[in-house]
């Protein structure tokens, strides 16, 4: 039998704007990569509070998809072009946008502070402002 996945859920994810936009918001710090005694901690990256709940949030309301293959969206020119741009961003669809957010968060496990680069570079915070969007179109 063939299980239907629920579509994803902005709602959710739509109170996050207000908290990524806030001034001085960190979406998390690295820790580790010191040494004693012979012995090399690997750098690690922390999210915040707000930030681990948005993957979290991100999970629960269907985003992160296991019927997206997101190594080939990774590699791809659409990624590259949503990572750059957050106006394109800002006019996605529901499919592109879980493309995104299940490459992101799935390939922060791989690329320790992909997450933290995403936000740095305005790609979560514009997520999050897509999703308030959605949200309210809903």
């Amino acid at each position: 039998m063939i299980t239907r996945l629920p579509p994803p859920d902005p709602a959710p994810l739509a109170p996050f704007a207000a908290v990524f936009d806030t001034p001085g918001f960190a979406c998390g710090s690295w820790g580790g990569g010191g040494s004693s005694d012979g012995m090399v901690e690997m750098s690690y990256f922390q999210l915040s509070r707000e930030a681990g709940a948005f993957v979290v949030a991100a999970y629960a309301a269907h985003w992160v998809r296991p019927d997206i293959a997101w190594p080939d969206f990774a590699a791809g020119p659409d990624y590259r072009a949503l990572r750059g741009d957050p106006t394109r961003i800002a006019l996605a669809d529901a499919h592109r946008l879980a493309e995104l957010l299940t490459t992101l968060i799935r390939g922060d496990r791989f690329n320790e502070g992909l997450l933290a680069s995403a936000f740095d570079g305005g790609t979560l915070p514009a997520v999050a402002r897509r999703m308030a969007v959605l949200a309210e179109q809903a």
